[in-house]
């Protein structure tokens, strides 16, 4: 009986921790399914069928579910207030049922698509990979019980036995579900101890990073509403042009990019630059020089631009119902661009921003940036990004010798 009242303890603690979090994403759900699930729309067997009929999707859906769910299934899972009952003389069994009871409940928007799609023995697997996945992105670092618990989730997702299936996603959690309970003391801590972390680039660039998404969100929705559009476009492009090697469709992919990117990323360069210099005091307490946060700014600014073009490749693989190996071609080719873009945007911005025309010179700067890796796009297709990359470290390493000239020009302190 003490087990039973334990285990109902748990419970309530988890529960407590992701009904916050739950709650606006189930509803959400709600009303999308409601529109795409209606009367006039899709069956969720048609939904499915499309989904086993092409990995990529397949791949992107789950990976949004994952994380999406993320926030809610570990706050079920493993509640921080409930913590200190580990210390309790009781089995580990019980802190794992009732963790793995509640983080299964948060499934439940996916354990019913596939429920309804394909059978309760699919809704289960299902909800036990997810369970699994949610389990393994909560424990840090990895070995080989949580590479083996991966395995079966990806064996779960893209079998087409069922009962093999179900097998792999049950082994697998079983496998997750503890490793994240036996590191859940050891998260806080262990997100100090990466290299990121430690290293005053990485540091600078979230802080950035974090500044401009909070302080001015709206350049960085502009961006990726630019590179959803671009993504958009592509599909159509491909097919108006009678497109079908892979190298064409990279080549396009990536002249896009160079076009929709640019412009996006000048205000979110622009951004990045202001909370740089809104971070200014922090930088001159602890010493640290201007080439360093130039470097996290060009760092903070190729994050972005990747961001976004991987909205941009996502959207456009997804429109071109393209083959695994295809849209991993066009990811790499978009967020490489994006990468560059944003960064060398970055450098940019901080010469505009010392110069009397600041917005006539970041715009023209992202404009001369567009047309070259349009240009090379279609003079050298693929291999441009190689040029590209090449001319953007030549940019970065520039802006950040410029540094502390341009700190001069700015009046910082």
């Amino acid at each position: 009986m003490r087990h039973l009242a334990l285990a109902k303890i748990l419970v309530v603690l988890s529960i407590r921790a992701a009904y916050p979090l739950a709650a606006p994403l189930l509803l959400g759900i709600f009303i999308l399914a409601t529109v795409l699930f209606g009367p006039n729309g899709m069956s969720t067997p048609e939904a499915l069928a499309v989904m086993r009929a092409s990995p990529t999707l397949m791949t992107v859906l789950w990976a949004g579910w994952l994380v999406l769910g993320l926030p809610a299934a570990r706050a079920a899972l493993v509640p921080p207030s409930g913590t200190y009952l580990r210390w309790l003389p009781a089995p580990r069994l019980v802190f794992h049922l009732a963790g793995g009871a509640c983080a299964l409940a948060v499934e439940a928007p996916w354990m019913l698509l596939f429920g309804r799609g394909e059978g309760l023995l699919s809704g289960v697997t299902a909800g036990l990979a997810a369970l699994a996945g949610h389990a393994l992105a909560s424990t840090r670092p990895w070995g080989a019980q949580e590479a083996l618990a991966a395995a079966g989730v990806g064996l779960a997702v893209f079998t087409r036995n069922p009962p093999l299936a179900f097998g792999a996603a049950l082994l697998a959690a079983c496998l997750a579900v503890p490793a994240a309970f036996r590191r859940a003391p050891e998260a806080a801590a262990g997100t100090n101890r990466g290299l990121w972390a430690r290293s005053p680039l990485g540091a600078l660039a979230s802080t950035f990073v974090l500044g401009v998404l909070r302080g001015e969100p709206g350049v960085v929705g502009r961006a990726l509403a630019l590179a959803a559009l671009a993504g958009l476009v592509l599909p159509l492009a491909a097919r108006g042009h009678d497109l079908e090697a892979d190298a064409s469709i990279g080549a396009l992919a990536l002249g896009l990019a160079a076009i929709a990117l640019a412009p996006g990323l000048s205000g979110a360069a622009a951004a990045v630059v202001r909370a740089e210099r809104a971070a200014s005091w922090l930088c001159d307490a602890t010493g640290t020089p201007p080439r360093t946060r130039a470097l996290a700014a060009a760092l903070a600014g190729g994050i972005l631009g990747a961001t976004s073009g991987l909205v941009l490749a996502t959207v456009g693989a997804l429109g071109l119902h393209a083959r695994l190996a295809l849209g991993a071609r066009i990811v790499t080719l978009a967020v490489a661009s994006g990468l560059a873009t944003g960064a060398v945007l970055v450098g940019g911005a901080r010469e505009a921003e010392a110069s009397p025309r600041r917005g006539d010179r970041g715009m023209l700067e992202a404009l001369v940036w567009a047309a070259f890796g349009a240009t090379a796009a279609s003079l050298a297709g693929e291999l441009s990004l190689v040029g590209i990359v090449a001319v953007g470290i030549m940019r970065i390493g520039l802006a950040a010798r410029r540094a502390e000239v341009l700190r001069r020009l700015r009046g910082a302190a």
